[in-house]
């Protein structure tokens, strides 16, 4: 594993798209705290969860972000630790990269990736499994 700080441009070169699907999921999100606080009723905006009966590996995302907007930082990680903990990694990263002009390169053998895929796929299945058992 190489691990190097390299200097790079202070304004990352996102690809449209994935703007506009971000923005899109947030603004979705928005509508549904929304109208989950005038109805004074949760919403749902989970298919996944309306097809099967257990929620996706994202969900609480909504009802953390609200937790969130509220001050409430470590109420929002408890609705879904691997969304707000990887929220949190993206804005420090940006941050480091804004202020910094630099962003970290790590270099992974064949070996290397095959354990990290492997790794990142096992915490996405034990979030999961959290989400199902203590969210729902």
């Amino acid at each position: 594993m190489k691990i190097e700080l390299v200097q790079v441009c202070r304004r990352p070169q996102w690809p449209l798209w994935a703007v506009l699907v971000v923005l899109v999921w947030f603004a979705i999100g928005g509508a549904a705290v929304f109208v989950s606080m005038y109805v004074d009723r949760t919403v749902s905006l989970c298919l996944f969860k309306r097809l099967t009966g257990f929620p996706c590996p994202s969900c609480g995302f909504a009802r953390g972000g609200l937790c969130l907007l509220q001050g409430h930082i470590w109420q929002a990680w408890l609705y879904n630790p691997l969304v707000f903990s990887a929220l949190a990694v993206f804005f420090v990263t940006a941050g480091v990269r804004v202020v910094f002009a630099r962003r970290l390169r790590i270099q992974l053998t064949q070996t290397e990736r095959a354990i990290a895929w492997i790794l990142a796929i096992t915490i996405l299945f034990a979030n999961w499994v959290y989400v199902i058992l203590y969210v729902g």
